[in-house]
């Protein structure tokens, strides 16, 4: 009878304990609630902060700027277009936060670079700053962890393709130097690329080391597994229209028959890219449902075959382009090309084009001469026969370029064109020219080209011979009278470029040579006679960190008189020095021989008439050249990625032995100057600012007087003539101003 009050007894006292463990259990998730929790609890408070600056503190065995590219956590920043370091109203500022998401992952970005450079064990700690404003500041403390040595490197299992170790050689770990984790990968790439270019392409490589961290040395061994030795018994093309299975043939590199290797088929997808005939290339192993030989999926044997499927998508066979346009200098003008990309079959490609200006003003529509539009060509009662003929010749040029991609072989290309033209400029000149050119480009190995040229051109300029003293840089009257004829310029021109800089964008080592050979005789049918001999080489180093160090020697030398006789030499064919990629302490051309033109003018003031004389002055270039530069450059303290600074020395001399034979005018010898410069990252390339310091006078050369109908007087008037000087050696005439785009040298 009693059983019922006491099981209603047990189920309260049941309900009491349940209700005080749920109460238990609310309170301890409402106390942990309130625990910081995530990466680096202790900094939890200033997550989601704005971040003043980050900085970098401890034994920085690594330059700062590679630490900072290698975060992701930033400092406020204010670049207006991302490059002047203002912000007006604000535009251009950056406000980062603090995310401890990303401030620990760069904690494993830092630690990684410095295995990347050999440092094991480093210890990263971050710490955070509370500044005025409730922003805050980052820092991050780094203890570099020991420079570990590699004291053993061996390499297995690369027999069977590499019987000379030539492999080994290869590769960018060394024993004796710091194990760095980004060689050590590296060096598995490089073994691994080696085998597949040897024709294995399934080959892979087993990577292991250890590190003894009392005595900081390291272990490793590679082994490679080769698999089958793969040669190519199929190849299929697909997409293939207006190209020919042949046509495309002729682009790659692979053949039946033939080992199957990494570098032809990526050099074979390269050249059919290079066909403007091809939007889209492949070139790639077949999958299995397309592999002719039943044994191409059997990888322990020791060589199977293999098919590769070729596929291409091509573009339009024709393009045409037409533009017009406005210039106070042309009139009306208009622009028009047709291209075919696939002329004569064999994704051969000419391109036939033309160019007139001075349409309105000059030719048979000559009706807007005299308007607002065109009177840039008037003409007046006191308009000389060469100014009239000047203004009367309609300007143009019709061109035709061939291109034939392969040609004995994939690595051949022949290129031919041929123009007419005739060009004038008011009050100035007028040529007449026709020619063409004829040539083969070979690429004889990785980044470097063989080129041979054949260049025909017949052409005449009708100026004063004020003219061609000033503009053209002739002022001798024999070579006047021979540029106003009608003459044939014939030359072969052979030339080596050899390149293997590497860019990021600026230059960061690697090496750059190139070298021209030009002959023009009269068994060429030439009139101009000369061998040109020009070579121009650069070396870029890694000084220390991101410093980059350059050199460059650059000579070049005419052998007339000892092959051609005493032949005529162009003048655009001469060695001119300074400008902004010779010696920068000059200005353009004015390095080396020069000549300069009294010209007397009467100048009309009401009732007063005045006589001006001006001097100008203009190079005539010489037969010998030497040039040499030593340049290095650093990142600035902002905008540290984009913007570069460097420090120069430019030595130079441009000579013409003829001209000093009876002692008329001294020789100044070699030319040095030095500066400093600006170096910008730009999409078509570096935005180069250069001030150089000139501490030479002005170039001593022989002084001509033109009447004034523009004529040049046949006596010169001084054989020694030098114009005044610069000032002082702080005087601003001194500094010398180049602005440019594109690498130095």
């Amino acid at each position: 009878m009693h059983a019922a009050p006491e099981r209603r007894i047990v189920r309260s006292l049941f309900h009491v304990l349940a209700w005080v463990a749920a109460g238990v259990l609310l309170a301890a998730c409402a106390g942990g609630s309130g625990a910081p929790s995530g990466p680096f609890p202790g900094l939890a408070q200033y997550a989601g902060r704005e971040i003043r600056r980050v900085s970098f503190e401890g034994e920085l065995e690594l330059p700062e700027d590679t630490l900072r590219r290698a975060v992701t956590t930033r400092g406020a920043t204010c670049r207006i277009l991302g490059v002047l370091p203002v912000c007006p109203f604000g535009f251009g500022r950056t406000r980062p936060t603090l995310d401890l998401g990303l401030l620990s992952r760069d904690v494993v970005r830092i630690q990684l670079s410095y295995r990347d450079n050999g440092y094991y064990g480093t210890r990263v700690v971050p710490d955070v700053q509370e500044v005025a404003g409730g922003r805050v500041d980052v820092q991050f403390r780094i203890t570099p962890g020991d420079l570990v040595t590699l004291r053993e490197l061996e390499v297995q299992g690369v027999e069977r393709a590499d019987t000379t170790g030539q492999i080994a050689k290869r590769i960018p770990l060394k024993v004796g130097e710091p194990f760095r984790r980004i060689d050590f990968l590296a060096s598995v790439d490089t073994v691994r690329n080696a085998l597949l270019d040897r024709g294995f392409p399934y080959a892979q490589v087993l990577r292991n080391y250890s590190i003894d961290t009392i005595a900081d040395v390291a272990e490793v061994q590679l082994v490679a597994s080769t698999g089958p030795l793969v040669t190519v018994d199929t190849i299929l093309f697909a997409g293939l229209d207006r190209i020919t299975e042949r046509t495309a043939r002729q682009q790659i590199a692979i053949r039946e028959g033939r080992k199957l290797r990494a570098t032809d088929l990526s050099r074979s997808q390269r050249n059919l890219f290079e066909l403007e005939l091809v939007d889209f290339a492949s070139v790639e192993v077949a999958p299995d449902s397309l592999q002719m030989t039943p044994d191409s999926a059997e990888l322990d044997q020791d060589s199977i075959g293999s098919t590769v499927i070729v596929r291409v998508a091509e573009a339009a066979r024709y393009a045409v382009d037409l533009s017009g346009g406005y210039g106070t200098q042309d009139c009306l003008r208009a622009r028009g090309s047709h291209s075919d990309r696939n002329f004569l079959g064999g994704a051969r490609r000419l391109e036939v084009s033309g160019l007139v200006s001075k349409l309105g003003a000059a030719g048979a529509v000559d009706g807007l001469r005299n308007s607002p539009l065109c009177d840039e060509f008037r003409l007046d009662s006191t308009s000389t026969r060469i100014d009239t003929t000047i203004a009367n010749a309609l300007n143009y040029r019709v061109a035709a370029d061939f291109v034939q991609p392969r040609l004995f072989g994939i690595r051949t290309s022949f290129v031919a064109s041929a123009y007419a033209e005739r060009i004038t400029e008011v009050g100035l000149y007028l040529r007449k020219a026709r020619g063409g050119q004829a040539g083969f480009v070979r690429q004889i190995a990785p980044g470097t080209l063989l080129s041979a040229t054949f260049n025909a051109e017949r052409s005449r300029t009708e100026a004063n011979d004020f003219f061609f003293c000033v503009a053209l840089e002739v002022c001798n009257a024999e070579d006047i009278a021979t540029l106003k004829e009608s003459r044939w310029s014939n030359s072969v021109n052979t030339s080596l470029l050899r390149n293997r800089v590497r860019l990021d964008p600026f230059p960061s080592g690697g090496h750059q040579l190139r070298t021209t050979v030009d002959y023009a005789s009269a068994a060429l049918g030439s009139e101009d006679e000369y061998l040109r001999v020009y070579a121009d080489g650069t070396v870029y180093r890694r000084l220390t960190g991101t410093i980059i160090g350059s050199a460059r020697l650059a000579g070049g030398t005419f052998f007339q008189g000892i092959l051609n006789g005493d032949g005529y030499i162009p003048p655009n064919r001469r060695f001119y020095g300074g400008g902004p990629a010779s010696v920068r302490g000059f200005p353009r051309n004015e390095l080396g021989p020069q000549v300069y033109v009294q010209r007397t003018r009467l100048r009309d003031q009401g009732e007063v008439t005045t006589l001006r004389v001006d001097t100008l002055s203009s190079a005539t270039g010489g037969t010998r050249t030497v040039l040499g530069t030593l340049e290095v450059t650093a990142p600035s303290p902002f905008l540290r990625e984009a913007l570069r600074l460097a420090a120069f020395v430019d030595a130079g001399r441009v000579w013409d032995p003829a001209t000093r034979q009876d002692d008329e005018v001294r020789d100044p010898g070699l030319r040095v100057t030095p500066g400093v410069g600006l170096r910008y990252a730009t999409p078509v390339g570096p935005l180069r600012v250069d001030v150089a310091y000139n501490p030479h006078g002005r170039e001593e050369g022989v002084l001509f007087a033109i009447d004034e109908n523009d004529r040049l007087l046949p006596t010169p008037i001084n054989t020694q003539y030098r114009p005044e000087g610069r000032g002082g050696a702080l005087d601003l005439n001194r500094f010398i101003f180049q602005l440019s785009v594109g690498q130095t040298f």
